[in-house]
């Protein structure tokens, strides 16, 4: 079993897979990606930046040149502010930037914290968001939606206050389902159930014909021709206030 790993491995280090790892979690990296690079490209040094929902407060160490403070509603890493998204104990104008990654989902009125968001946010601040379209069940009990739509960023960003709004996914359907199919697959290797590690070699080769072939069907856009089933993991959101 070990030498099928390790040929999966060895082959989707290659591009576009960039590691095994980089696939089974693609949407957290491709999230951070859009921050460590999107965000810290577009945000000036000694800029005030709010971390919203940030966890164990992985990003800070990229805005070192920046004023970085942080929120969530428990002391998960450094938090600098132990509140309620929706009520942060900042005076209003406080951010040029504001960050908030695989949040929303978590919240019970997500579109309250966009509110709050405008109000801590200086005229142009930039707010950076992120969060699924197809999710399971994680960090339960505190996870209310599946998803968001391009336009719920739309009617509530707008409701709100922001402008210049720019929304991407995060790849397609191939992708997605590619991922999919990889936790499927992980599934079977990772069984303690004997009758079905004699399906490891099976579930290895099908990774190995089947991720090459779902990343390449995304790279050629295949799922546009028909946008009736139009899919992603999630969406990459930036934002001003007007």
């Amino acid at each position: 079993m070990k030498i099928f790993l390790n040929l999966a491995k060895k082959i989707l280090s290659k591009k576009p897979f960039r590691g095994l790892n980089y696939i089974i979690n693609f949407s957290q990296k491709i999230t951070e990606d859009f921050i460590i690079n999107t965000a810290r490209k577009e945000i000036a040094p000694g800029s005030r930046i709010l971390d919203a929902g940030a966890g164990l407060v992985k990003y800070k160490k990229f805005f070192s040149d920046c004023v970085f403070k942080t929120q969530d509603f428990k002391q998960y890493g450094d938090i600098d502010y132990v509140s309620d998204i929706i009520n942060i104990p900042v005076e209003e104008k406080s951010f040029d930037a504001i960050i908030c990654t695989e949040v929303l989902e978590h919240l019970v009125r997500p579109d309250l914290a966009i509110k709050e968001f405008s109000r801590l946010l200086k005229p142009q601040g930039k707010l950076y968001l992120t969060a699924p379209l197809m999710s399971g069940i994680h960090q339960a009990p505190d996870h209310y939606y599946g998803g968001f739509s391009e336009f719920w960023y739309l009617k509530f960003l707008k409701k709100y206050g922001f402008e210049e709004i720019d929304i991407k996914e995060k790849r397609g359907f191939f992708v997605f389902y590619g991922q999919e199919t990889l936790r499927a697959l992980l599934y079977i290797i990772k069984s303690k159930k004997w009758r079905y590690k004699i399906f490891t070699p099976l579930a290895v080769l099908l990774i190995l014909i089947l991720l090459p072939f779902f990343f390449y069907l995304d790279k050629k856009n295949l799922d546009y021709d028909n946008p009736s089933y139009e899919i992603t993991i999630g969406y990459l959101v930036k934002a001003r206030k007007a």
